[in-house]
């Protein structure tokens, strides 16, 4: 690439690499047999931790390595608290329920069972690798305590019925939602989905989850027709960079479905919504505000602190489980990655450094 800004200390244009091609694949197990056939040359995405020692075992096999790094995703859950269903959004929207939710799941339990122990549990936080850590936050409400779940529940008016399952004040109508997501039969996303609904149902909260083509799930979230959501979280490195699950504003995530579109939108949105005047979302963006207008980096992370700070008080998405290992594959003779680093979107998944300088030995 000609056009390119830099070239390397010998005067060499960069980068080496001049033609990247992308394949589709339909199933995880296309993409898992084009990996050990060694057809893959360089990714991260997608390869799933499940699969690690499918990789190892066939490292010689496909001619390639598998690399290490953390990724900055989260085991998580967003409640929306803006749904359509009014009862439900009164439900998500009481703090000591989303609380209740964080106490009823065994993470450790859960770690073990599906991730090997692979994982760490805590809240969608910054990584412990993140200048914008914050253990108040990581930390909170994470042991499992299903005696304080079954209080807070039972305080929040949430009566069990006969069946043990809880109905909505002054009703007999069960409190139950549908989670949405895209993890697919048989992946550790719906495993880990599926053993959540089970604790929640220990506390008589009755919750079922659905998988769809991601395309399917962009429609309901796109149209605020989601209850709740199993979409994880990352952005975590440099939140404060990329602070949108933060913020609300990325509907993906849609624990503010409505609010967020409000925030991005304004009225233009037909499913946008303004949040209650007194309602803590709108501390979340006042402090974003500041933070915009901030030229101290310093205080920058400071004001960053009080987003964090509203975050372990009010919880707005329920994380479970974080901290995982990322899986690279780098075909041997692909040169100059560098593993150990995290994994963000934010910035450039596995092509944090050095990306310009990667090259194929010569045959």
């Amino acid at each position: 690439n000609p056009y390119f800004f830099a070239v390397d200390a010998d005067g060499n244009q960069l980068p080496y690499v001049d033609n990247v091609e992308h394949r589709l694949f339909e199933t995880p197990d296309v993409f898992n047999l084009w990996i050990i056939n060694g057809e893959i040359d360089f990714q991260n995405r997608h390869v799933g931790l499940d699969s690690f020692t499918l990789f190892k075992e066939n490292e010689e096999n496909g001619d390639y390595q598998v690399m290490i790094g953390s990724s900055a995703g989260h085991v998580a859950i967003q409640m929306n608290l803006t749904t359509k269903n009014e009862p439900l959004r009164e439900f998500f929207n009481n703090r000591d329920v989303r609380v209740a939710l964080s106490l009823a799941v065994d993470r450790e339990a859960m770690n073990e069972l599906i991730y090997d122990g692979l994982l760490t549990p805590r809240q969608y936080s910054p990584l412990s690798k993140s200048p914008q850590f914050y253990e108040k936050l990581s930390n909170a409400y994470i042991e499992y305590d299903v005696d304080q779940a079954n209080s807070l529940l039972d305080g929040a008016g949430y009566e069990r019925g006969s069946d043990g399952i809880r109905v909505f004040p002054g009703t007999s109508d069960p409190v139950s939602f549908v989670i949405e997501g895209t993890d697919q039969p048989g992946t550790q996303g719906e495993q880990a989905v599926l053993q959540v609904i089970k604790y929640y149902e220990d506390v008589g909260v009755k919750a079922s989850y659905k998988g769809f083509e991601r395309s399917l799930y962009e429609e309901h979230w796109g149209a605020n027709e989601i209850e709740a959501a199993w979409w994880g979280g990352d952005r975590t490195v440099l939140p404060i960079v990329a602070p949108w699950i933060f913020l609300g504003t990325m509907i993906d995530r849609p624990w503010a479905d409505a609010w967020g579109k409000w925030r991005n939108s304004g009225d233009s949105d037909p499913n946008a919504e303004e949040p209650p005047a007194d309602h803590w979302i709108r501390d979340i963006w006042a402090v974003w505000d500041q933070i915009e207008v901030e030229p101290d980096s310093d205080k920058r992370n400071e004001l960053f602190t009080q987003i964090l700070d509203i975050w372990a008080e009010e919880l707005p998405m329920v994380g479970y489980l974080g901290e995982s290992p990322a899986l690279i594959i780098v075909k041997n003779g692909v040169h100059n990655y560098l593993p150990g680093f995290p994994i963000d979107d934010t910035t450039g998944d596995e092509h944090l450094l050095n990306t310009e300088t990667y090259f194929w030995e010569s045959a």
